[in-house]
């Protein structure tokens, strides 16, 4: 946990245990993390600590990404975390809130999506069950790199993908936030028209700065630095 990173979260997590009613964490927490990830339990111990005391005091959803999965028997049967391997719609104090890590959003990436389909078929799940922690996670590893160099390349055409989905998602069954991650891009925008409107988010990479969504009970919200004020601007 010594990267700015590392650092960076475990800051915005103490700031939570004083100040947040939900906290969500829309996958990619790691360069990976499949299955119990026992070889990097010690490493990442302040983390899971941190977490784990966070969900006793309010929900915390961890919602599965491309270099996290298989995450329910140690990071909810153990830490307390809600996992989710997929989007989840989360009501929170009234605001409808769609929450999901993105990466099933781009259907022509079908090499991914054969890429993520396989990684959760039950033969290749018994596998990174049985396998040493160690040897599932070096080779994952080694693929983390590649599939975020990947990401990278494709982040113009994934932002118009993923701003036509917010508008198609608004009209088939609306919500007052679409919060997504994936790619590389922060990008907001507003959808819907009169007075029935709604926000998709996308935070975008902690490579460039850590920065998190702050969503009050009355619906304003704001896109925070971390190490800024707090409060919600919009």
């Amino acid at each position: 946990m010594a990267s700015p990173q590392g650092e960076a979260i475990l800051a915005l997590i103490r700031q939570a245990q004083t100040q947040a009613d939900l906290f969500v964490i829309l996958g990619d927490l790691f360069d990976m993390w499949l299955g119990s990830g026992e070889s990097l339990q010690k490493e990442f111990s302040p983390l899971i600590e941190s977490l784990g005391q966070l969900s006793q005091q309010c929900p915390v959803y961890y919602f599965e990404g491309n270099h996290d999965i298989h995450l329910t028997d140690f990071w909810q049967n153990h830490v307390g975390l809600q996992v989710s391997p997929g989007p989840r719609w989360i009501e929170y104090h009234g605001l409808v809130l769609r929450c999901e890590h993105g990466d099933e959003i781009n259907r022509e990436d079908r090499g991914y999506l054969f890429l993520r389909w396989l990684l959760r078929t039950p033969i290749m799940t018994w596998l990174i069950s049985i396998l040493p922690s160690w040897f599932v996670n070096g080779i994952g590893i080694g693929a983390s790199k590649k599939s975020r160099d990947y990401t990278s390349s494709l982040e113009n055409r994934s932002k118009e993908i993923l701003r036509q989905y917010s508008h198609r998602l608004f009209k088939a069954r609306g919500y007052d936030f679409l919060i997504v991650g994936h790619t590389h891009t922060p990008d907001v925008c507003e959808v819907g028209e009169g007075t029935k409107k709604g926000i998709y988010i996308n935070l975008g990479s902690w490579f460039e700065g850590p920065r998190y969504l702050a969503i009050n009970s009355l619906g304003q919200w704001g896109v925070v630095k971390l190490g800024q004020h707090p409060d919600p601007v919009k």
